[in-house]
């Protein structure tokens, strides 16, 4: 279990399911819960025993509504406070893509900003029917560069424009219809799905596995390299 209360995390067989656990709050990121959540993904990686990560939100509402930008420092420093919860989601996208072994998201509810984009990165999507994805940082008048950036690479640019400049929510049905999800099921069948999905990934030779996810990623990191670096030249200006 982790040491954060909002990060639930428990081996169930051999998958590692982690929970983001803070429902009242829409699943909104706090820093402490994003590191909590690498560092179990590093576990998880390096433990036999599991062969597959589920990651998924608590409650019907949502998978996740981001990083907290409402989160206040304690030592009261907001300027290194909002690097830090920059640097603690992209750690979290990164480590997503360097788990060698399938991660798989179990979208209960609205993945949307940051919540998309760790779901879009995982390896697989399984969906509740009233999910949806949404990247709705235009409609706070941000540009979301890792976004855009994710969303590119993952469903090309016709995709990524409706995304990015609408800020619509895609309902699962649709996101399934576009590839961005593998399957769309009832409530009560999510888990079952879930489990469903990551065993099929978990039975496929590990190595094999492993290689083909670091040559499928490489573009994204490449890609991501340059949003980001773009992002905080924008930040900076």
């Amino acid at each position: 279990m982790s040491t954060e209360q909002n990060v639930l995390i428990e081996q169930r067989e051999s998958l590692l399911w982690i929970t983001l656990n803070r429902a009242d709050k829409a699943n909104a990121l706090a820093v402490g819960m994003m590191e909590s959540a690498v560092a179990a993904l590093k576990a998880g990686a390096s433990d036999d025993a599991i062969r597959a990560v589920v990651l998924t939100g608590a409650g019907h509402r949502a998978f996740s509504a981001g990083a907290d930008v409402r989160e206040q420092p304690a030592d009261g420093d907001v300027a290194a406070h909002r690097r830090r919860r920059s640097a603690a989601l992209a750690a979290f996208l990164d480590a997503i893509m360097n788990t060698p072994k399938p991660v798989v998201a179990v979208l209960n509810g609205i993945a949307s900003g940051g919540g998309a984009m760790l779901a879009l990165l995982c390896d697989a999507r399984v969906a509740v029917d009233s999910a949806a994805i949404s990247l709705p940082e235009i409609n706070l008048g941000m540009a979301t560069y890792t976004g855009a950036t994710i969303a590119m690479e993952i469903g090309g640019h016709v995709l990524a424009t409706d995304l990015v400049q609408s800020g619509r929510r895609m309902p699962a049905e649709e996101a399934l219809a576009r590839g961005l999800v593998s399957c769309v099921v009832a409530r009560d069948d999510l888990d079952a799905a879930g489990v469903r999905v990551a065993t099929g990934l978990a039975e496929k030779d590990t190595k094999a596995f492993a290689a083909n996810k670091l040559w499928l990623n490489r573009r994204m990191k490449a890609a991501l390299a340059e949003a980001r670096a773009e992002h905080e030249r924008h930040r900076k200006a």
